[in-house]
């Protein structure tokens, strides 16, 4: 073989192998295109154009369904990619896991054609192929059935196409218009993710304040040292969370000499010797007087003695009062060699919320031992802002929310009352408190426990609103995720109104029956701060 014919051979050898390179191109098809392209093409053929993808994104029974798939067409295979969440739970939606799908295709004569996945491709993820076999229009279903969640989903209106080509024809123009921000159902799957529409709702006005939990007056008492003493050894000792009864002993406590004279002897001693320096200063007062009269002294004198006098009365009224308080307390003997013992008793029915009793160890007089508190009622007191106060002024209840807590809790007539506003505003926050009492029957709040609250001013407005739990702060402006589709969304910005019950009302930005994503905002916020939604989707 000469090398001219080498070198022909050669070239055209590189052309073909261009041209079958460039034919090959281009068709490795990301998240939702679902085409293999298997059907060939020889060389030299014009290369049949892809199928546009359509998405649809459907809420019914219970359920979330995000699909993707290529347009139909008469005889070619099209994969619905269908995403199933269970969005029952309105605080955090969840990835099925189990079941199987059927598709029903149900033409516009009534013929059905029905196409199964008996298995999920992966969590959330099913994946049937619909082969239609005449063209037109028809209806789609989707019906899931398992252990978890069962549920059927209208599709809607769905139109076969003769052909490729006729697909790519009917294809609408690609639409301009906001810029969306993704979020894969991956990566919802993975936090605590719901969705919410934008409603109608009547909404009670309100004031927005906060507020703090704390115990009814009269319902916690602490019981501090009396005396400088020693802890009872040998019995019960009580502990933190203990329930005790109004009158029950908690602390038994042994009084110990001092050199200040606490103990019983010195106090009677104390008491007595008062009370003989007040009868001996008396005399000296009557003495004074007569002696006066008679012009034997100086009104000096006579003002000296009344001030002794005085004296006197106030160190015999002091000594009777620290008498009296020892002896409130005071048991009697206790058994054993101790002597007289001050017994401790609860003031209310409670709980022990601090205790801090060891036995055998002394303790100086006023030191706090015990503290009980009855936690089934509790007061909320809100700082209302001076400006807000009138407002308020007959306000019958409110809402309040504590970390830690989803839910909301209301305080109104039905289940608690008004107790008092403020008639002062306080110099330092410039707040009047208003107090609510309200029932705390299972326990779970405390009090001390921080609360953001709502006073209902008695105004009600009607108007579209979405749970609280959507907005989002983005530089002091209240936003919003709207969802487009089920990976993507819009930022908006809104002007948000009355807030009650969890839901606050939207002037701007949001139309009825548009859905935001009322848990998760934040994620979705972190995640295109940082970078870490994926440019092209994700590969199935």
């Amino acid at each position: 073989m000469s090398r001219s014919l080498l070198l022909v051979l050669s070239l055209a050898c590189m052309l073909a192998c261009k041209r079958d390179h460039e034919h090959g191109a281009g068709q490795g098809h990301e998240h939702g295109a679902g085409q293999g392209h298997e059907h060939g093409h020889e060389h030299g053929a014009a290369a049949e154009p892809e199928r546009p993808d359509e998405s649809v994104t459907v809420y019914q029974d219970g359920l979330e369904l995000f699909m993707e798939y290529p347009a139909f067409v008469v005889g070619q295979p099209s994969p619905l990619v269908a995403h199933f969440t269970d969005a029952r739970d309105p605080n955090g939606f969840h990835v099925v896991t189990k079941g199987r799908v059927t598709a029903t295709l149900r033409y516009a004569d009534g013929s059905e054609e029905r196409f199964v996945a008996e298995k999920l491709l992966r969590d959330g993820i099913f994946k049937p192929e619909v082969r239609p076999t005449k063209a037109g229009e028809g209806m789609l279903t989707l019906r899931l059935e398992g252990e978890q969640v069962s549920g059927t989903v209208d599709v809607g209106k769905v139109v076969v196409h003769p052909t490729v080509a006729g697909a790519v024809a009917a294809a609408p123009p690609e639409a301009v218009g906001e810029a969306t921000v993704g979020f894969l159902k991956e990566q919802q799957w993975k936090t605590q993710y719901a969705t919410a529409p934008a409603e109608p709702r009547v909404l009670q006005g309100g004031v927005r304040a906060n507020g703090e939990l704390k115990p009814v007056a009269g319902q916690f008492a602490e019981l501090s040292a009396p005396v400088a003493g020693r802890i009872s050894v040998g019995d019960k000792v009580v502990h933190l969370g203990q329930r005790v009864r109004k009158g029950e002993v908690l602390v038994r406590l042994l009084p110990t000499s001092s050199a200040s004279g606490t103990d019983l002897a010195s106090l009677e001693m104390e008491a007595a010797r008062a009370r003989a320096e007040l009868g001996l200063a008396e005399r000296e007062v009557k003495r004074a007087e007569e002696m006066f009269a008679g012009k034997a002294i100086p009104e000096k004198q006579l003002d000296a003695a009344r001030v002794a006098q005085e004296v006197a009365a106030a160190r015999v009224a002091a000594t009777e009062r620290q008498l009296a308080l020892y002896r409130s307390t005071q048991s009697g003997l206790a058994a054993g060699p101790g002597g007289a013992a001050f017994e401790l008793r609860s003031p209310v029915d409670g709980v022990v919320s601090f205790a801090e009793v060891i036995p055998g160890a002394v303790v100086e007089a006023g030191r706090l031992l015990v503290s009980v508190i009855n936690p089934e009622r509790l007061w909320l007191e809100a700082r209302v802002f001076e400006a807000d106060a009138p407002k308020v002024e007959r306000s019958s209840g409110a809402s309040f929310s504590v970390a830690g807590f989803e839910q909301e809790f209301a305080v109104d007539e039905k289940t608690g009352r008004r107790v008092a506003v403020g008639s002062v505003v306080d110099r330092a926050t410039r707040t009047v408190p208003v107090i609510f009492e309200l029932p705390n029957p299972d326990g779970v709040l405390k009090p001390g426990m921080f609360a953001k609250v709502t006073l209902y001013t008695g105004q009600t407005v009607r108007g579209v609103a979405i749970p609280e739990s959507a907005l989002v702060d983005d530089n002091g402006r209240p936003t919003v995720y709207v969802m487009e589709g089920g990976e993507s969304f819009f930022k908006r910005a809104i002007r948000p109104g009355v807030r009650s019950g969890g839901y606050v009302q939207v002037l701007e930005g949001v139309k009825e029956g548009e859905r935001v994503v009322s848990r998760g905002a934040y994620e979705i916020k972190l995640s295109t701060a940082t970078g870490a939604i994926p440019e092209h989707g994700h590969q199935h």
